[in-house]
């Protein structure tokens, strides 16, 4: 049996340490859903921000629209979606867009602060069941945010950059504005993916700065996302012409005496290696006309460090970030680094989601009682629209990613995967669904450790799992 211990007292004494609540409260299921439907600016529990600018044809109906069902219902049936076709050599061989799909600028809403910096969402994507589930999820969430946030926000137009073998169009090209650029092969040849497929983001980026699509985006700025980066606010742009704005990852840690050796293989002799930023190529706030001095140089390193078995081995699936990272940094890039631009929860998740513009749900979560929520569930097809919702003493993080993926999909038409909703939790209304909306304060030091931890051994317990609010979870 699985028992929850609850102490509503200011500690939990626990192997001699004080245990005190410490993290952010979020809303009960309901208002939060709510919340999230009603689009305003407590989508996720915090002030959201998004915005009109340069509008899509889609996104500037959905702008346009009073409610937001009606501008989802404009996302799922929009007006046809720009797009066009770039092959490996863009230059010479890229098919002229036609003039009713190219990016068009549109005047300057009246009223905005002169330091508006919009930027052009651009989202890399793939083929497949895995990357279309993911990208109708992502677009929905862009159209809401820019909606959201009215025309004096950052946020601009969009466009999906698709890898595809030979060029060729999927389904979704009459759904999101679609850039068509060709995938590479398998193999080892001078346009292959050398075993590895992520190597078609900077790929595609060689390609993307050729066209005349990217010429024609009247955005100066560029936000690159991925396939699985839902916004819950868009980003204040704080990139300049000169330095980008990257997330710092943790494991992007140049001087790590794992990494350096490595690094050091890869960087510029003159260049001090504490200065390489942790970064990577996405999310990241940049300029135009940066992003097309370094796509070259991106590209170029990483295949140079698929060819060295120390690179291969230890970069591993974050080998093309690193080759971003060091091209740029060899260029003498440095970025702004961000730990606001997106949230990365795993494990038991996160309660710190406050100040966060993208959920990144690269990780999967996984609760005591069998409740999980992985992208790698649905490899071969569709998640339903209606996710069971994690125990009531989760992290929000466990919550809000179950609601944002759950919002999208019953909002989106022709979503494959329909089932009946899920039960709402009987004790939803109990004095322990009450504790946890209380508002706790942070205490710092151990207690700040430990808070989001777990399983602990201790005694005959087994299984101990440490909360916020004074909550312990034993299973």
């Amino acid at each position: 049996m699985i028992l929850r211990l609850v102490v509503v007292a200011a500690s939990l004494v626990v192997i001699g340490l004080l245990v005190h609540a410490n993290t952010l409260v979020g809303s009960s299921r309901n208002a939060h859903l709510s919340a999230l439907r009603a689009g305003g600016p407590s989508a996720v529990g915090s002030s959201t921000a998004a915005a009109a600018a340069s509008e899509s044809p889609q996104a500037a109906a959905a702008a346009a629209s009073d409610s937001p069902q009606a501008g989802a219902a404009q996302h799922s049936q929009p007006a046809k979606a720009s797009h066009m076709t770039a092959t490996s050599e863009p230059a010479q061989h890229a098919t002229p867009p036609l003039a009713a799909t190219t990016p068009h600028a549109e005047a300057a809403p009246q009223g905005c602060p002169p330091t508006r910096k919009p930027y052009h969402v651009v989202m890399t994507a793939a083929t497949g069941i895995y990357q279309e589930w993911q990208s109708r999820i992502a677009y929905y969430h862009y159209l809401k945010q820019k909606k959201a946030g009215g025309p004096c926000s950052d946020i601009g137009g969009f466009t999906r950059l698709f890898n595809s073998p030979s060029a060729a169009p999927d389904k979704l090209m009459d759904e999101i504005p679609t850039l068509v650029v060709k995938q590479l092969g398998h193999g080892s040849c001078d346009e292959c993916d050398h075993g590895f497929i992520v190597m078609n983001r900077p790929w595609g980026a060689v390609q993307f700065v050729e066209t005349e699509h990217f010429r024609n985006i009247p955005e100066e700025y560029l936000f690159f996302i991925e396939t699985d980066h839902m916004m819950m606010r868009p980003p204040l742009n704080g990139a300049t012409p000169e330095k980008p704005v990257g997330f710092g990852f943790y494991y992007m840690i140049s001087t790590d005496p794992k990494l350096q050796p490595v690094v050091q293989k890869f960087l510029d002799p003159a260049i001090d290696i504490r200065t390489v930023d942790n970064v990577g190529p996405s999310p990241l706030l940049v300029h135009k006309a940066m992003l097309k001095r370094v796509a070259r140089p991106w590209w170029d390193l990483s295949v140079k460090m698929k060819h060295d078995s120390d690179a291969n081995h230890i970069f591993g699936w974050v080998l093309e970030m690193w080759g971003y990272n060091l091209a740029a940094r060899n260029l003498g890039i440095r970025h702004t680094v961000s730990q606001s631009i997106q949230v990365e929860p795993q494990g038991i998740g996160t309660d710190d989601m406050a100040d966060k513009d993208i959920y990144h749900y690269t990780f999967g979560l996984s609760l005591p009682g069998g409740w999980r929520v992985d992208k790698r569930q649905y490899y071969g097809g569709y998640p339903a629209d209606h996710l069971r919702s994690p125990p009531a003493c989760s992290a929000r993080s466990a919550q809000i990613i179950t609601d944002l993926w759950t919002e999208a999909a019953q909002q989106i038409s022709n979503w494959p995967r329909r089932v009946e909703p899920i039960a709402e939790d009987p004790h939803a209304g109990s004095p322990f669904a009450k504790l946890l909306q209380l508002p706790v304060a942070k205490r710092g030091g151990v207690s700040d450790l430990l808070v989001g931890t777990g399983p602990w051994a201790w005694g005959r317990l087994k299984a101990l799992y440490f909360f916020s609010r004074g909550v312990a979870y034993i299973n």
